[in-house]
């Protein structure tokens, strides 16, 4: 993908599956911008994954730029400070778990809705630019209502996949069926 907006949709999404592009990516002296949403970023995997394929991982970790961000409103905030940066130096955005603040229960849904309208405004024009790949997990049963919040933001994206689980839950099927686009397992 040259450009575009990609998703990552599943329950266990597999350090292969993200890390080790964001090293192939970063190997090449550029830059990765990654926003991680869930704490999930791992450095000692980049490192793992960059000696396992020959490559000096103190480089490959220098190309990699990450901010956290705990709250929806960080999200949303950091997503915009990034649209206006210069990016021409950057190979790629990566967003891990950019729904896992969204689904916070302090947060209505209504205004989550708001603030997720705007980081995806966000993330279609940098998309326009440069390959943009999200990652989400489906919300808790807890907050089954958050759904909601996939769905809108599966209608914006360039690419889906969704990941198969050993157990399957009933929204990731509704998922495939509201989607259209979606490269992955079908009933």
């Amino acid at each position: 993908m040259d450009t575009g907006l990609a998703l990552i949709y599943g329950i266990d999404i597999s350090g292969e599956l993200i890390f080790k592009p964001i090293v192939q990516l970063a190997a090449h002296n550029r830059s990765i911008f990654v926003v991680d949403g869930e704490n999930s970023f791992r450095s000692y995997r980049i490192a793992k994954y960059a000696r396992e394929m020959k490559l000096d991982a103190r480089t490959v970790l220098s190309n990699v730029r990450v901010s956290r961000a705990f709250t929806c409103y960080q999200l949303t905030e950091l997503i915009i400070k990034l649209s206006r940066m210069n990016i021409d130096q950057y190979a790629g955005i990566v967003c891990l778990g950019l729904l896992g603040t969204f689904y916070d229960e302090d947060v209505t849904l209504a205004e989550a809705r708001r603030l997720l309208h705007e980081a995806i405004v966000q993330l279609k024009s940098l998309a326009d630019r440069l390959p943009v790949v999200i990652t989400v997990r489906p919300p808790s049963v807890k907050v089954k209502d958050r759904l909601s919040l996939v769905n809108m933001l599966m209608q914006h994206v360039d690419e889906v996949r969704v990941l198969p689980s050993a157990e399957r839950p009933s929204s990731q099927l509704q998922l495939q069926l509201n989607a259209g686009r979606i490269d992955g397992p079908h009933e």
